[in-house]
């Protein structure tokens, strides 16, 4: 393996799974920064949705103008069973909701970033090996 990364094609390779490893890195801290700069209110949980694999909830919460508003959320950290209350983060513009999230879904940023972070040491550890100079006889 050493003496494949030690070709043109592997040093390309190589630094390109780097650079898009910090890339999604930074995406990944950016969402969930932006994500906590939200206001935040508490909701009920309506109804549980499964598709396949992915699970989401129905959730009824006070808008910000005193409106009930009921959304669908992608639920990726622990299960909440209808009637459960849960945190509401959302963004609003113009005065109306226009994107909204479980607050307990920081679990998500964590698991994404913490494999982004063991995919950024084993690129380093690739370019390491990539770059440095081949051993003399």
């Amino acid at each position: 393996m050493a003496k494949s990364l030690k070709s043109r094609t592997g040093r390309i390779v190589a630094a390109i799974v780097l650079v898009g490893a910090v890339g999604g890195l930074v995406l990944v801290m950016r969402a969930s920064a932006e994500q906590h700069s939200w206001a935040s209110t508490e909701g009920v949980v309506q109804e549980r949705l499964k598709s396949g694999k992915s699970v989401s909830v129905k959730v009824e919460f006070p808008a910000p103008d005193g409106s009930k508003q009921v959304m669908t959320l992608s639920e990726n950290g622990s299960a909440h069973p209808p009637g459960d209350r849960v945190t509401i983060r959302y963004d609003v513009e113009n005065g109306r909701v226009v994107e909204a999230a479980l607050a307990d879904n920081d679990q998500a940023h964590w698991v994404g970033g913490i494999m982004l972070g063991v995919l950024i040491l084993g690129a380093l550890f690739a370019n390491f090996m990539a770059w440095t100079p081949r051993p003399r006889d």
